[in-house]
């Protein structure tokens, strides 16, 4: 005889289904254990998604179907924000976000097709389908089992009885989760949203405000006596580097190194940290705090400061006499509201004509791009420069990093990076608690080729700014670090070093500043007021 589940007892029905449910939404995702006892655990969210399920039966078999949908609907969007609230804490630092996370969906998508090799990544995503649809299928039939249970009346009753006991002495005695439902969670996400809009005119007034304050008084950077103003900022160079006694010792050779080729060309160096708005990516809310002088938490502020009258870093150079430029290998998109930084040349992906292979997330190797801008801008310029460059070969994961190319004038298109072996490490995400050496190789790179490019090609007395934009992810730096990243301001030029000296800047490459520090959005207005 043939067994169907038609033919258990409702009651036997409808423990599986819920046992199943309970499961599946327990499962914390990314995790090192396989199992654990919670996952067992009665589910309060499957409970109270069963109860509209048991009051739709009491109108008839036919209403079953239509209730069940919605609800193994909301069950998925439940499993998902318990990822979103596992995976961003994880990676990011902070609490997750459903309104403005949920825009960084294809975001993440493209950093693991580019950041994994073809094979790892296809596998990745096949297996993520293979899950996706297995869960998807696997819910949809436990819910419509526990409809057909509840369908029997008193199986229904009995539920419903003992479901109101159960709540009224919840309510009587106190008792609370250990940790509050899915339900509770997306219910919290959703009022916040019509907070976050009214959060978002807020900031709009501050930003009007401020910018009618900034336009009273402008700079003239008359200060800076027409000197090049070169600024670095170098992916995931995060404060860890120097408090981390392991990675401290790790880049101590680098950073002496650094400093020693500085010395040997007249450079001098001052450094402290400031506040980044943001940990372990969403790199952009760092540009726009940067640039614009304003702190930058979300996407909801970022959007709203580039439709402001606010004017960017850039146009302050602009409107001074300056030829701007803005260079940004790793945008590989159309980046319309890149005008809003106020930029008189922007360089993309697509500008370089690279025609080596990629490093991961990197479409390019920062070397050849400090080169290519280089033989585009600094060959005769006809006035002084302001060039902002978003370096990005030590992007996370770092598992594929470009070698160091000794002769500059070998780079030429890039074709060289065919034929030179990469550094490789066994990494894959999202587990990135083994990547440290590989982190800090990526940084031992961009220290290289900085120190080379200022002693070969920087002969005049710019200043030279170079900035971390968040520090890496939370499996590198571990919990309880602070937000801040390392600044660096260069020059041959002392006069031009005093400003920061006076707001505190230590001498040398070791920011030496204990936190809290500063938030990266006083730079810029310390900027003008120094400089005016």
């Amino acid at each position: 005889m043939k067994l169907s589940i038609r033919t258990w007892p409702p009651l036997l029905i409808l423990a599986a289904a819920a046992g199943i449910l309970s499961f599946l939404l327990n499962v914390t995702y990314p995790t090192d254990r396989f199992f654990s006892w919670h996952l067992l655990q009665p589910s309060v969210d499957v409970w109270f998604l069963l109860l509209p399920l048991a009051l739709s039966a009491c109108w008839g078999k036919h209403s079953l179907f239509w209730i069940t949908l919605p609800i193994w609907a909301l069950f998925l969007a439940l499993r998902l924000l318990r990822i979103g609230d596992t995976v961003v804490p994880m990676y990011f630092n902070r609490p997750f976000n459903l309104y403005l996370d949920s825009a960084y969906v294809y975001g993440l998508y493209d950093l693991l097709k580019t950041s994994s090799r073809q094979g790892d990544f296809l596998l990745m995503a096949a297996g993520a389908a293979i899950v996706t649809i297995g869960v998807c299928v696997l819910t949809w039939f436990a819910w419509r089992w526990a409809a057909r249970a509840l369908a029997n009346s008193r199986l229904r009753f009995a539920f419903l009885g003992a479901s109101g006991l159960l709540l009224g002495a919840f309510l009587i005695l106190g008792v609370q989760p250990a940790k509050p439902p899915a339900l509770v969670r997306l219910g919290q996400e959703i009022r916040s949203v019509r907070q976050q809009r009214e959060q978002q005119q807020t900031f709009n007034d501050q930003l009007e405000h401020l910018a009618r304050e900034r336009a009273a008084g402008p700079a003239t950077l008359d200060g800076l006596g027409r000197a090049d103003v070169l600024l670095f900022i170098v992916e995931s160079y995060g404060h860890v580097v120097f408090s981390q006694p392991h990675y401290r010792q790790t880049m101590k050779p680098t950073i002496e190194k650094f400093g020693r080729t500085l010395a040997q060309h007249g450079f001098e160096a001052v450094s402290s940290s400031l506040l980044s708005p943001t940990y372990g990516g969403a790199s952009w809310l760092a540009h726009a705090t940067l640039e614009f002088g304003v702190r930058v938490e979300n996407t909801l502020e970022e959007t709203t400061l580039l439709r402001s009258s606010l004017e960017a870093m850039a146009t302050h150079f602009r409107q001074n006499g300056y030829r701007t430029v803005s260079v940004m290998p790793g945008t590989r998109f159309a980046f319309p509201q890149g005008a809003a930084f106020g930029y008189e040349q922007a360089y993309y992906t697509w500008h370089f004509g690279y025609q080596g292979r990629t490093f991961g997330w990197a479409p390019m190797p920062d070397q050849f791009v400090l080169d290519w801008v280089r033989r585009r801008e600094f060959t005769a310029p006809a006035q002084p420069i302001f060039a902002r460059y978003v370096l990005i070969s030590s992007h996370a994961s770092f598992s594929i990093q470009p070698p160091y190319i000794a002769d500059w004038e070998t780079i030429g298109d890039g074709s060289i990076y065919n034929v030179r072996e990469p550094v490789m490490y066994p990494i894959e995400w999202p587990d990135l608690r083994n990547a440290g050496d590989a982190y800090l190789r990526s940084l031992d790179y961009e220290f290289e080729i900085l120190g080379n490019y200022l002693a070969q090609y920087v002969a005049s007395d710019a200043l030279i700014i170079i900035m971390g934009d968040h520090q890496p992810n939370l499996h590198l730096t571990g919990p309880g670090q602070p937000w801040s990243v390392p600044v660096h301001v260069i020059s041959r030029n002392a006069r031009l070093l005093m400003p920061f000296r006076d707001r505190g800047y230590t001498t040398g490459l070791y920011p030496d500043q204990k936190p809290p520090n500063a938030g990266m959005e006083t730079f810029l207005p310390g900027f003008l007021e120094d400089f005016k």
